[in-house]
């Protein structure tokens, strides 16, 4: 099924942050590709992927993170996927974030 960013923006990926890349493991997506999950839990991708110890990586369609602490830079780079850079960049600087 679709995910609510697919459904309200017409843009496919495949996306997760903590231990949720675990489950593109599980379903076979994207295999071979860049990723990155909760540090602990890297082993569990069986060597499916390209480990990244990157606090966000986006390969293609894919965009994975770390975890609690990468959550903002997660969001942001979820902004500038849906909505390009200029509106990341506006949103980054009214709520006082810089990368």
């Amino acid at each position: 099924s679709e995910s609510f960013v697919q459904k309200s923006s017409g843009i496919n990926a495949e996306y997760g942050i903590c231990a949720s890349p675990i489950a593109l493991n599980q379903h076979k997506i994207n295999r071979g590709r860049r990723i990155t999950c909760y540090p602990a839990l890297a082993i569990r991708l069986d060597g499916n992927y390209k480990y990244s110890s990157d606090p966000v990586v986006v390969d293609g369609n894919m965009i994975t993170s770390r975890g609690p602490g990468t959550a903002f830079a997660y969001g942001m780079t979820l902004l500038e996927q849906l909505k390009g850079k200029e509106v990341r960049d506006r949103v980054a600087k009214d709520m006082l974030y810089s990368s």
